[in-house]
C-alpha cells in the first residue's frame, strides 16, 4: 500500500496519458496558459506606473488600489478609456487602463464579497429589478463567478453572498 504523501484527488475526471501517467482533469482550474501575456503585461505597467506615481513611499510598495475603491468609479473610469480610445484618442494606454480597472473592479467585488474590504463600496445599481435610490445594491459579481470562486475554495461552499 503506497504512504499517504498529503496529496488529494481535486477533480472526479481524470486524463490519462498515452504514457500511462494519469491526472486530475484540467477543467475548472482556469487556463493561464492561454492568456495574451503580452496584453497581460501592458496592463502591468499601469500598475507598476500608477502604484509609484500615487506612492507614499516613493516605490510603489504601499498599492494604493488594494485600500478599496468604490466599484462605479471603477467602472466609470473603464468607461471613459474605453470611449477616449474608440473616439481615436491615443494619447494614453487607454484600453489597458480601462482593463486596470475592470480586474481592480473584479478583484474588489471579491474583497466586498468576503467583507474584506466595507460594503459601502458597492453602490451599484439594479435597473433589472424594482429598485430605487436607497435600496440595496445589486451584488457586484454573477451567480456564474460566485460558482467559479465556489470551485475554487475562494467563497466557502455553503456561505450566503
Amino acid at each position: 500500500m503506497a504512504p499517504d504523501v498529503g496529496f488529494k484527488k481535486t477533480a472526479e475526471a481524470e486524463t490519462q496519458y498515452s504514457t500511462g501517467a494519469v491526472r486530475d482533469s484540467r477543467m475548472g482550474k482556469g487556463a493561464f496558459h492561454w492568456m495574451p501575456w503580452d496584453a497581460v503585461w501592458l496592463v502591468s505597467n499601469i500598475y507598476e506606473r500608477g502604484n509609484k506615481g500615487r506612492s507614499k513611499t516613493g516605490d510603489g510598495n504601499d498599492r494604493n488600489w488594494e485600500n478599496g475603491m468604490p466599484l462605479i468609479d471603477l467602472l466609470q473610469s473603464a468607461l471613459n478609456h474605453i470611449t477616449a480610445h474608440i473616439s481615436g484618442d491615443r494619447s494614453e494606454p487607454h484600453i489597458s487602463q480601462a482593463i486596470w480597472n475592470l480586474l481592480n473592479y473584479l478583484q474588489t467585488s471579491i474583497w466586498v464579497t468576503l467583507g474584506f474590504r466595507p460594503k459601502e463600496l458597492n453602490k451599484l445599481p439594479n435597473h433589472r429589478a424594482d429598485w430605487r435610490p436607497g435600496d440595496e445594491p445589486a451584488d457586484p459579481l454573477s451567480p456564474q463567478e460566485i460558482e467559479w470562486l465556489r470551485f475554487k475554495g475562494v467563497l466557502p461552499e455553503k456561505k450566503e453572498i
